[in-house]
């Protein structure tokens, strides 16, 4: 889906507070370029802050974190330059909604990087067409369902040719309907070699796709390692008591 050269990230002694509550308590990972990392856990064990740290939608108090060519913590890093290599999907859409499809997935690479209409355009219905939503093109987001406003995100965070990719538990608002083509689209990009840091609920995607996956508890990481490992046979209490809860809901 990109001809972009994927980018590795490296997370070292990470620490983020608001005020007396430590979010991130020291989380250092590695994801390789071309890696699926799903990061796993109860609410407020401090993923999605770590996903805003990477591209410093959040500063972290302390640490280090490294994206490609680019050191994300240091004070003269050139984040235009940086977030153009990143793409990420939030749980909301956040698309404009006085746009069309076409001009949402559009007016980024027009702005930022300045390409001409045309290019822009092809571009973007290139990546629509990829996430099957070429035909909806010209389309306002409220004439969309869930399912598809995502994967028009998608499809307009592709546009940029990222290196990296960062989804903030991109189905969680969705019908369980449209889930699957959400994930199929984020199963090809793996398929593509794209670097992907992924906050997921979705344990079948996870032992499916991810290459390593996190389980992250309090502020810590708790267990790393393969998906079939972690989700199939973890070794520490915390992450076997998560996964009952979330495979088995009604304990039975």
């Amino acid at each position: 889906m990109s001809d972009t050269v994927p980018a590795g990230v490296t997370i070292e002694d990470l620490h983020k507070s608001y005020g007396d509550n430590e979010v991130l308590q020291g989380i250092s990972i590695t994801v390789n370029p071309g890696e699926v990392v799903c990061l796993i856990g109860a609410t407020g064990s401090g993923k999605s802050t770590l996903l805003r740290c990477v591209n410093r939608l959040e500063d972290p108090n302390s640490g280090r974190i490294l994206v490609g060519e680019f050191d994300a913590t240091d004070p003269d890093v050139n984040l235009d330059a940086m977030r153009r290599k990143i793409g990420m999907v939030f749980q909301q859409f956040n698309l404009f909604p006085h746009l069309s499809v076409l001009e949402n997935c559009t007016i980024t690479p027009r702005r930022v990087l300045k390409q001409p209409r045309a290019e822009a355009e092809a571009e973007a219905m290139h990546q629509l067409e990829l996430v099957g939503l070429q035909h909806l093109a010209h389309r306002r987001p409220a004439q969309l369902s869930g399912g598809q406003q995502q994967r028009v995100a998608i499809a307009r965070a592709l546009t940029m040719k990222p290196s990296l990719m960062l989804f903030d538990e991109p189905t969680s608002a969705l019908d369980p309907e449209t889930v699957g083509d959400v994930l199929a689209i984020m199963r090809d990009l793996a398929q593509a070699g794209m670097t992907m840091i992924v906050v997921t609920h979705e344990m079948g995607f996870a032992r499916e796709v991810a290459d390593r996956v996190v389980f992250m508890n309090q502020g810590r990481v708790v267990e790393e390692g393969p998906a079939q490992q972690v989700i199939g046979a973890p070794a520490q209490p915390r992450t076997q008591d998560f996964l009952r809860r979330v495979l088995n809901p009604l304990g039975e």
